[in-house]
């Protein structure tokens, strides 16, 4: 399996890549429109798709860190 397709099987990786791809699409518009605005909601999208990729880590984390404390 490619490791894409590894990526893009997580929902939470999915929407991250969205948002890097909005970013690019903000950058694109703005440069068009010789606004700041395309690329400022692009950037408040991205930090909003982020917000589960964050939350699946610090969970992954705080049972491999509870797993270890056991022990």
């Amino acid at each position: 399996m490619s490791v894409l397709r590894a990526l893009t099987r997580q929902p939470a990786m999915r929407l991250f890549l969205l948002g890097h791809a909005l970013v690019l699409v903000g950058a694109g518009f703005m440069e068009v429109t010789n606004s700041m605005l395309p690329m400022a909601v692009a950037a408040s999208a991205s930090l909003m798709l982020m917000a589960p990729l964050v939350k699946q880590l610090s969970s992954k984390y705080a049972r491999v860190r509870s797993d270890d404390s056991r022990r």
